[in-house]
């Protein structure tokens, strides 16, 4: 018999027709599509464990996975093999051997989502905005009035840096998990047309991106200013938070393990 081995993923795909990363009865999910392409390819089941669960439309061009299998495949023949029988929204980007005591979720050192900004020209009503999102922008943008206050959105970030609670930036999470996160940055990239928002922290919370999101875009719109964001933290109080911003301008960049220098966020990766 073959010896137990396991293998570590990159994952790339478009989030729009899944219901997410984790597997659920009846749903289509990443997850689930990684394990029937591997169970087709390795002729039994395998269980797949992601370094974090992204939500329902919400993208990756850097998941990391893996899992355990008794084969002698190359990487690279079940690199193509797995390819072959993924659907054309998921890919495997890279797939190696894993490092001793490799674990997706546990060995991650910090994670780096970006969210995406159109700023449309003219239009005040919420539709009008919306209505100016380029086709090819459609499934990975949001859109917002062009004419945000970049300043101020950059002003913001930099308070949110830090060792901080972010219960304000959440939404309800299981019983027992720790609220506090260090943000390592956040930046705030100016690109035609638009915006990308690019932050690494340690761990985010549940809807914690999509939330701070919200909030840059509320000081980036004048609703409210880069010095409320201290006292909004410190309340700890969901309530008080912005909206949550739509799955679809969410990206998963990156995940990191090891322990070398952390460099600059960069796009693309």
């Amino acid at each position: 018999m073959a010896a137990l081995r396991r293998r570590r993923l990159t994952v790339a795909y478009d989030g729009t027709d899944f219901s997410g990363w984790q597997v659920q009865p009846g749903r289509r999910t990443v997850q689930g599509s990684l394990e029937e392409a591997l169970e087709r390819t390795l002729g039994s089941p395998v269980r797949v464990f992601g370094a974090g669960r992204t939500d329902a439309g919400v993208h990756a061009l850097g998941q990391v996975a893996h899992f355990d299998a008794e084969d002698e495949l190359p990487e690279a023949r079940l690199l193509a093999a797995l390819n072959s029988r993924l659907p054309p929204d998921v890919r495997v980007r890279e797939l190696r051997e894993a490092a001793p005591g490799f674990h997706a979720l546990r060995s991650a050192r910090d994670k780096t989502y970006v969210y995406q900004l159109h700023l449309a020209a003219g239009g005040c009503g919420r539709r009008a905005v919306e209505a100016q999102l380029p086709p090819l922008r459609r499934r990975t943008f949001h859109a917002i009035p062009g004419a945000a206050d970049v300043a101020a959105m950059r002003a913001a970030a930099r308070l949110l840096v830090g060792k901080r609670d972010f219960t304000a930036l959440s939404k309800v999470m299981e019983a027992g998990r720790s609220p506090v996160k260090t943000l390592h940055a956040v930046r705030v990239l100016r690109i035609p047309h638009g915006l990308r928002v690019v932050a690494t922290a340690d761990g985010f919370l549940y809807g914690m991106m999509r939330l701070l999101c919200g909030l840059l875009v509320q000081v980036g719109t004048g609703r409210r200013r880069p010095e409320d964001v201290p006292a909004l933290l410190a309340a700890a109080d969901r309530s008080r938070g912005p909206p949550a911003l739509p799955a679809q301008g969410l990206l998963l960049l990156r995940v990191r393990y090891g322990t070398g220098p952390r460099g600059l966020i960069s796009w693309p990766p």
